[in-house]
This record gives structure tokens, sequence and C-alpha cells, in this order.
């Protein structure tokens, strides 16, 4: 899983900005534009909707795999336990090739879990509302 996250990690990043900025500039060009053409309205949504989606998909699915990585881990740390004659044996064996810090992230700075992708939207909500509330009197 590190070779992955050593891949896939700057696209992943680069991914969930683009569809949040995306996301954003399409929900806030849908409230203030000041052209009400359904063709317009219709594409925005759409691509809008699309965007949101992508990152999600990438934001949970990468959630759901560290978890899935943390239990295997913990299982891993119990093993030992469970067959006692050959504790010793089973101990150092999963130490040398199992107890690694394996996790997905965005860019090395943020391992995602579940509450990035709520989040992520509770984001896009604050600054359209700063931005919508910032030419108001």
């Amino acid at each position: 899983m590190n070779k992955f996250d050593d891949s896939f990690s700057s696209p992943a990043f680069m991914t969930v900005i683009f569809g949040m900025f995306s996301v954003f500039w399409n929900a806030y060009s849908i409230v203030f534009s000041p052209i009400n053409v359904q063709e317009v309205y219709f594409s925005k949504v759409s691509s809008g909707f699309f965007h949101l989606l992508t990152q999600q998909f990438v934001m949970i699915s990468a959630a759901l795999t560290n978890e899935m990585a943390f239990q295997a881990q913990n299982v891993m740390k119990r093993l030992p336990y469970k067959l006692p004659m050959h504790y010793e044996e089973i101990k150092s064996k999963i130490k040398k090739n199992f107890l690694r810090d394996n996790s997905l992230t965005l860019w090395k700075f943020y391992v995602l879990d579940r509450s990035i992708s709520i989040a992520s939207i509770g984001t896009l909500l604050t600054y359209g509302i700063l931005l919508g509330t910032l030419g108001k009197d």
C-alpha cells in the first residue's frame, strides 16, 4: 500500500482540490449568474454533480481502505496470542513484515479518513456563504 500511496497521493490530492474548486465554482455561478438559461443551468448542475461524485469516490474509497488496513493490522497484532505455541516465531515475522505504517494520504500530509468527506462539503458551504454575503449590506 505504501507504493500505491507513493504513486497516487499527489494525483489524488489534485483530484480532490480540482473537484472542490469545480463544485464551488459551478454552485457559485448557478446562484449568482444573471443569465438564467435552462441549458446553462443543466450543464453547470451536471458538471458540479460529476465533480462532487469524483471527489467523494476518491476520498471515501481511500478512507475505507485505510480503515480495512487498520483492522487487518490489529488482527495481525493479536495473532501471536491466539497461537501461543508459535508465539516468538509469529511475533518476529509479523513485526518484520506487517507492522509498518500503511495508509493512503493526500500528498503525504493528510491521512484520509471518513471525516474529510463531510468536512470538504462543510468547507464548500462555508466559503459559499462567505462569498455570497461579501457584497451584501
